[in-house]
């Protein structure tokens, strides 16, 4: 097994600790030690190299401008504190409508909902097996009226809120921050 460069760079850098491990494997190995000598002569070679000095400052091009900082328009900090402002009120106004609507609504037990599912999906599987008994006769599915479960509002609003709280003060952070 031959040792890696990391290893032949971690041996020139004197940063290793099998250092005797290595030296044993370099006596014993040709190629190996053929590798160390030309890394060495590598090393050797880009120290001998001249320093230059650049006639520019590089760094200069990467570091960030005060100038390109963009704010935002006027408008649109104003457009969106608005914006919140009217999210904010809608919730407030709302809040008492929806305590009164959620008095008044009877929903049905998750139980019966259920229930109603399962006599469903009988009927429909009874029409089906119906269907494979005779297939002569026209197919034709019971016809119910399925009412759709109505939501608590309650599931709803609290969700709102939240969603309407996170963004008013999500926003008031992001134009905070553009500020500075």
């Amino acid at each position: 097994m031959h040792l890696t460069d990391e290893r032949l760079n971690e041996y020139l850098d004197n940063e290793t600790a099998d250092k005797a491990g290595i030296e044993a494997h370099l006596h014993s190995c040709k190629k190996c030690a053929a590798r160390l000598s030309d890394l060495q002569s590598l090393f050797a070679d880009l120290d001998s190299l001249p320093d230059v000095e650049l006639s520019a400052n590089i760094a200069a091009r990467f570091s960030p401008r005060p100038s390109l900082i963009l704010q935002p328009p006027r408008w649109l900090t104003l457009t969106t504190t608005l914006q919140a402002a009217a999210a904010l009120t809608a919730l407030v106004v709302a809040a008492p409508f929806f305590s009164i609507m959620l008095s008044q609504i009877e929903t049905p037990s998750f139980t019966t909902l259920l229930l109603q599912l399962q006599t469903r999906w009988t009927m429909f599987l009874n029409a089906l097996s119906a269907l494979a008994a005779n297939p002569v006769e026209e197919f034709q599915l019971p016809i119910t009226d399925y009412p759709l479960p109505i939501a608590e509002l309650s599931a709803l609003f609290i969700p709102l809120a939240v969603v309407s709280i996170f963004w008013v003060l999500g926003n008031g952070w992001l134009l905070r921050n553009q500020n500075r």
